[in-house]
């Protein structure tokens, strides 16, 4: 079992056999020019992380701001985008193709990403997914990414026949979803690709630019779109939808998802 907890763009806190994860931790209210819809990020929700999982240096992503409200907790990232985070002051732990022990059984990796657009002059431009095994079964967190044939062998880097968990990204910030990234039906059909038994969609209907709301209602399109996109392309798999702040129980291959 693992409990799910989204924060809001692509936060999530993950607790599971005893270990806290929180992915690209945005815990701010705003970041930058962009806005946030919805509740600022409760401090209990993460207190006590942990591991971070860091997908890549876009501002959305990598706010230094709330990775220093988690000090000394290591931050799972590329080579180079470790390196930079040291240089700030913060624990980056970069990795290769090896697994980090997080801890009672609970063990992290990076997979790939296909997310080069918007390079950054200032900051590196690594970019991965995350993938964890534990005790009680397999999680995959995409991180941004476009579609790639390197999905459907995800199962079999965790030594297991599927995912049992996998956070998705289905959207943007904006009305228009640049290269790089999944919309609703690229992100049904990794989690076919990925052989995904639950869903979390992430990445979608938090931050906006300040007029971006006044462009038709694409903040709340992306999760309809994405379940009826799963429902005709991964029809094994169950999307569970959150709001910010919200949590659920979910089983891994300890039993069936709800």
């Amino acid at each position: 079992m693992v409990t799910v907890t989204w924060l809001g763009h692509s936060t999530i806190v993950l607790d599971v056999a005893g270990r806290r994860l929180v992915t690209d931790p945005l815990l701010a209210r705003h970041n930058g020019p962009l806005r946030r819809r919805g509740p600022t990020p409760a401090a209990a929700a993460w207190a006590g992380t942990d591991v971070v999982l860091l997908s890549h240096l876009h501002h959305d992503h990598a706010e230094l701001g709330s990775l220093r409200r988690l000090p000394d907790v290591p931050v799972l990232t590329g080579p180079a985008n470790a390196r930079w985070l040291r240089r700030k002051g913060l624990r980056g732990v970069g990795l290769h193709d090896e697994w980090y022990d997080a801890g009672d059984g609970v063990r992290v990796r990076l997979v790939d990403a296909v997310h080069h657009t918007r390079p950054m002059p200032h900051r590196p431009n690594d970019a991965n997914g995350h993938l964890v095994t534990t005790p009680h079964g397999t999680i995959w967190f995409a991180g941004d990414t476009g579609l790639h044939a390197g999905m459907a062998t995800l199962p079999d880097l965790a030594d297991a026949t599927s995912i049992d968990l996998a956070l998705v990204p289905i959207g943007g910030w904006g009305p228009r979803l640049p290269a790089g990234h999944l919309g609703p039906e690229e992100a049904a059909t990794a989690c076919a690709l990925a052989r995904v038994r639950c869903a979390v969609p992430v990445h979608w209907g938090t931050l906006h630019f300040p007029v971006a709301q006044r462009f038709g209602s694409w903040m709340d399109d992306a999760a309809p779109a994405f379940r009826e996109a799963v429902r005709r392309t991964a029809p094994d798999c169950r999307v569970l939808t959150l709001a910010p702040g919200g949590s659920a129980h979910v089983p891994l291959a300890d039993g069936p998802v709800p």
